[in-house]
């Protein structure tokens, strides 16, 4: 039977079939309200006037329904809107007649004068009719097919406007099968009551229903957009510890033609639980920070990189030189932006150099040819476990080839260089952090350097959600091949932000940045890596420790239990973002530091990882190792 409802789901009743059943209803209305006008005595009706008054109803009707088209509706998707436009048909034939009727001519007064009391009869009998007839084929059909439902369910979270279209996209879709349990709201007035016949609960009332239904498989999805990443965590949270699979309702901007469709109802996301609130930018002061400008970004196919330059793009600069290594993420990134390029506001250049930033020559050969005013420096190696293993790169990379490029930006006069640095350069406790501290330090001496006439901005921040190598999707991968989720240490926590808010700080900063500041952002509560693997187990759809197990593999080389933001000698003051603290370090001298990095420099190819990391420690003193075997020159030198 379902089969054959689906069969014909894309076909629908023809709209002169519907016109003859209104005109059908008409009649009957029509013929209802005499009737009950004279208390049901057919004797004080005039069959020879009923036949004229009777047909001039009809037609008049059927003039009426022509014209506004309230028959061309599909019935199995009525609404209120239709509802309204059927009341108003009514209302505008009752009106017709009874004007004729009161017109003094002589015509239509001997055969077209209906009384007005069965007009207005005739009216609430036809409206009435008219709309009860549509809603219940409605109820009808989809009683049908309720009947033959799956044993697929769903509970919609939100008894909203939202709620109602995801209630309406669902039970129409053809493909799946959906049977809607319940509405969920928090609002306490709303509880008990029913919405096109489906019961509206509460939070608890739908985990017992839960319970109650153990044979079905059961979704819970979130049909509201007004609520905090906080309480829509709380939410996920409950629901999911009975097992229930969670998906989201997308913002409207994102429907396809304004419609929402079954598809587009994804999986609830671990990122999705882990947003803050909005961050909120002054677009005004970045606008006329970057507009027109000729800007520069290393490290440009990366993660940060590539949307710094979605970013950027909105602000209009005259162009944008994408620096990377990578060949294959830099095409991408020119296949996706070449889509784009209609979409933004004026002609922005987009340039693609394939440059490895150690390489002195090539980058001034790009700084003489484009002489870029803004320069967002995002190249580095950042993962931990590997600088540890390969402390060469680091410095090579991290540290002379930030203060390469800080030199470069200063001798072609460009206006800002925004170096990203990271949490892991407050007091480190790997080579990666200390090379980026020390990055750090040379940049802020080249600001005070009486030569510069360049500002320089250091940003910093923490873990990013989805960023090239981050533990999101690790845990991803190992979820997919069946487990196990590997966690360093049950204690270990990391603050999180999403790549679009890192992002907009970056540019926020580097917008109020005089120079030589190190900015430090808000990032918020700090996530237990533990709880992270447990919630993404259960986002998709399994039960951790039984159905995937998680275990313990000790904190790895160089990493700490808890990131720190700023540094033991370090004090911070506000600045007018609420998500952005400047920290105040006294910057070292220039000189010195230049010439010990141009010794060092030349001397780097020669020098073994353990001369290398020596350095590192008598360059940057609140460097002390953890779980690495370089802990071994902290303990000679206490």
């Amino acid at each position: 039977m379902i089969r054959f409802l689906y069969k014909f789901n894309d076909k629908f009743i023809s709209k002169w079939l519907v016109l003859a059943l209104d005109i059908f209803i008409v009649g009957l209305a029509f013929l209802l309200a005499t009737t009950i006008r004279f208390n049901f005595q057919l004797t004080y009706t005039d069959p020879y006037l009923f036949k004229y008054h009777f047909l001039g109803v009809i037609l008049i009707k059927l003039a009426v329904f022509l014209f506004l088209g309230s028959y061309k509706g599909i019935i199995r998707h009525t609404s209120i809107e239709d509802a309204k436009l059927l009341l108003k048909a009514s209302f505008m034939a009752s009106g017709i007649i009874y004007g004729l009727s009161w017109l003094n001519i002589r015509f239509f007064y001997s055969y077209l004068h209906i009384p007005l009391s069965i007009v207005i009869i005739d009216f609430f009998i036809l409206s009435l009719g008219l709309i009860a007839s549509r809603f219940l084929i409605k109820a009808v059909y989809e009683s049908m097919l309720n009947t033959f439902k799956s044993n697929k369910a769903v509970i919609i979270y939100g008894s909203g406007r939202l709620g109602m279209v995801t209630k309406n996209t669902l039970q129409n879709d053809r493909k799946n099968l959906f049977q809607v349990l319940c509405f969920v709201d928090d609002n306490p007035n709303k509880a008990g009551k029913t919405i096109e016949g489906i019961k509206v609960v509460n939070k608890e009332e739908a985990k017992r229903i839960i319970e109650s239904k153990k044979n079905l498989d059961i979704e819970l999805i979130m049909a509201i957009q007004a609520i905090s990443p906080v309480r829509k965590s709380e939410i996920a949270d409950e629901f999911l510890e009975l097992g229930v699979k969670i998906r989201m309702v997308p913002p409207v901007s994102h429907w396809i033609n304004g419609q929402l469709s079954v598809n587009q109802i994804q999986n609830i996301r671990i990122e999705d639980l882990l947003e803050r609130p909005t961050i909120q930018i002054n677009n005004r002061l970045v606008a006329d920070y970057l507009e027109s400008k000729v800007i520069m970004i290393t490290g440009a196919a990366g993660s940060i990189g590539s949307e710094i330059v979605r970013q950027v793009l909105t602000f209009n600069p005259t162009q944008i030189i994408l620096v990377d290594q990578a060949e294959s993420p830099l095409y991408d990134l020119e296949t996706e932006f070449s889509r784009l390029k209609n979409k933004t506001k004026g002609e922005v250049s987009l340039k693609y150099e394939i440059r490895n930033i150690i390489n002195a020559v090539q980058m001034e050969k790009l700084f003489q040819k484009y002489k870029p005013q803004i320069i967002f420096h995002a190249a580095a190696y950042k993962h931990v476990p590997m600088m540890e293993e390969n402390p060469f790169k680091a410095v090579e990379v991290n540290t002379m080839g930030t203060a390469m490029l800080a030199k470069l930006a200063s001798k072609y006069k460009a206006e800002k260089f925004v170096f990203i640095s990271t949490d892991k350069a407050v007091n480190p406790t790997n080579v990666m952090g200390a090379s980026k501290r020390l990055a750090e330090m040379y940049v802020q001496s080249l600001n005070r350097h009486h030569q510069n006439e360049t500002r320089f901005v250091v940003t910093r921040f923490g873990n990013v959600l989805g960023s090239n190598g981050s533990v999101i999707p690790l845990f991803k991968k190992q979820i997919e091949k069946g487990g196990p989720v590997t966690v360093t240490h049950k204690e270990i926590i990391r603050y999180f932000m999403t790549i679009p808010e890192a992002c907009q700080l970056v540019l926020e900063a580097g917008t109020m940045g005089k120079g030589g500041e190190i900015y430090v952002f808000d990032m918020g509560v700090p996530v237990k890596i533990l709880d992270l693997a447990e919630r993404m187990i259960r986002l998709s759809g399994f039960e951790p420790y039984t159905q995937i197990p998680i275990l313990f593999s000790g904190l790895r080389a160089g990493e700490k239990l808890y990131e720190e933001l700023l540094g033991d000698k370090e004090t911070t003051l506000p600045t007018h973002h609420p998500k952005i603290m400047v920290a105040r370090l006294k910057a070292g001298d220039y000189e010195e530091l230049d010439k010990n990095f141009t010794e060092t420099r030349s001397e780097l190819n020669a020098m073994t990882p353990a001369e290398i990391v020596q350095y590192l420690k008598k360059m940057v003193p609140e460097f002390i190792s953890k779980n690495s075997v370089y802990e071994i020159f902290d303990k000679a030198n206490p």
